[in-house]
């Protein structure tokens, strides 16, 4: 059972997390039970990945993390259920974890998690508000949140989060400053579509960001998310880098961040801006359309 909870920054030292299971996951989808364009595609491809190369690569994560000195906690299997985006599930902002309201497709993987989450601080947002953890970043003051408006989220399975999250969140969190920008939608063409914030940009613990500008909806958007950033300390990925989810890394602390190997150009970038790079072979996982942030939950990053 977790203890304690903690996140004020994506790159706060990282003491505790959960990363998501491969374990039991269930036969590949059809078309039909898709509801993201990523896994749609993969389907359609016919190149689902099967079950022991997901879970070789996921346990290759947790390896990872571990040799990093974070404690790693695993969801409780749940039989033909897919666990591996965890990130999606909840969200520590502070030392509140915020459950997660999920589209109903995904709602059984709450039962994974509860019972080492039993006793925390916890938010429940209301039945009119939808929000997803791979929507929402922490950077000190700010909350930084992708949405989609009623009519979107009404008409795409894709749009995981709406406006009145915004609303919610600043109440709940009134000492932050909730940042909302909304993100182009499509069920059925990854080219045109951000799942989720955390698939168009990255805040960095050395002052940057990555960023994919064509995955706002508005300039305004990108403009907004973007304000705090140096154009130099700022790297644009491009849309095919944007649908390998060159965007989707994970923060160990300041310096050190967990990447994909096959991201040659961002890690190159990386390494010459003073980061630490750890690499693993997600490529698998992507094919489901998400990565290394989509398949963890931080609990715990330690203010530094």
């Amino acid at each position: 059972m977790v203890s304690n909870l903690g996140q004020y920054h994506e790159w706060d030292r990282l003491t505790s997390i959960i990363v998501g299971s491969a374990l039991d996951s269930g036969n590949p989808p059809c078309e039909e039970e898709c509801y993201d364009p990523t896994t749609l595609s993969t389907v359609k491809k016919g190149i689902y990945p099967n079950q022991d190369l997901l879970k070789q690569q996921i346990d290759s994560l947790v390896k990872t993390l571990e040799l990093l000195n974070v404690k790693v906690c695993r969801p409780k299997n749940l039989p033909q259920v897919d666990q591996i985006f965890t990130r999606d599930v909840g969200f520590v902002i502070q030392d509140v974890l915020v459950r997660s309201k999920m589209i109903e497709d995904r709602a059984k993987e709450w039962e994974g998690v509860k019972d080492m989450l039993q006793g925390v601080k916890t938010a429940n947002p209301p039945n009119d508000v939808l929000i997803e953890g791979g929507d929402v970043l922490i950077c000190g003051t700010k909350l930084y949140v992708g949405y989609s408006d009623e009519a979107t989220c009404s008409s795409f399975k894709t749009a995981r989060t709406n406006k009145k999250s915004l609303l919610w969140l600043q109440k709940t969190f009134p000492n932050m400053q909730v940042v909302g920008v909304q993100l182009i939608k499509n069920d059925l063409d990854a080219t045109n579509n951000v799942l989720h914030l955390d698939c168009a940009f990255m805040p960095l613990g050395l002052g940057h960001c990555i960023v994919y500008k064509e995955g706002f909806l508005t300039e305004e958007d990108y403009y907004k998310i973007t304000e705090d950033y140096p154009m130099e300390k700022i790297f644009h990925v491009s849309q095919e880098e944007a649908v390998l989810l060159v965007t989707n890394l994970l923060s160990i602390d300041r310096h050190c961040i967990v990447s994909d190997k096959g991201f040659t150009r961002i890690n190159k970038w990386l390494e010459s801006n003073g980061y630490d790079i750890h690499l693993v072979d997600y490529s698998a996982i992507g094919k489901l359309g998400g990565l290394l942030r989509c398949s963890t939950l931080p609990l715990e990053r330690q203010l530094v």
